[in-house]
């Protein structure tokens, strides 16, 4: 995948997120909140779940997009996630991660998004 520009990088996540078969994985509420804002679906927040519960909601999925914090917290918690998921065969997408090493961004809260309201947030509930 060949992103030109963060506006490419935001209209590629949220093409990518429709497919119902994707989810998303981000650190905390605030940062699914700011990604549901442009109306990127299926992002399911590790805050509050034992990570078996992740295991189960992802086990289905086609592609699992780890889009953890570009700090050290969040670099531990990606190797943690990324090698368990394709150890248990679950394809896992970090493409959408390492462009943002591009930018001075740490915090998928703090990505400088703009809020359409056009488009309709719908619950992950049901993801994969």
């Amino acid at each position: 995948m060949i992103i030109k520009s963060f506006e490419d990088w935001k209209n590629k996540l949220l093409q990518t997120s429709l497919n119902p078969k994707t989810v998303i994985l981000v650190e905390g509420k605030r940062d699914k909140y700011n990604l549901r804002k442009i109306g990127i679906k299926n992002v399911i927040p590790l805050q509050g779940k034992k990570f078996y519960d992740i295991l189960e909601i992802v086990e289905d999925c086609n592609e699992v997009i780890l889009l953890f914090d570009l700090d050290k917290q969040g670099e531990k918690i990606f190797l943690k996630f990324y090698k368990i998921l394709r150890r248990e065969g679950i394809p896992v997408n970090i493409e959408f991660r390492e462009y943002l090493k591009n930018f001075e961004v740490k915090e998928i809260e703090n990505l400088p998004i703009l809020e359409n309201n056009n488009l309709i947030n719908r619950e992950e509930m049901n993801a994969c």
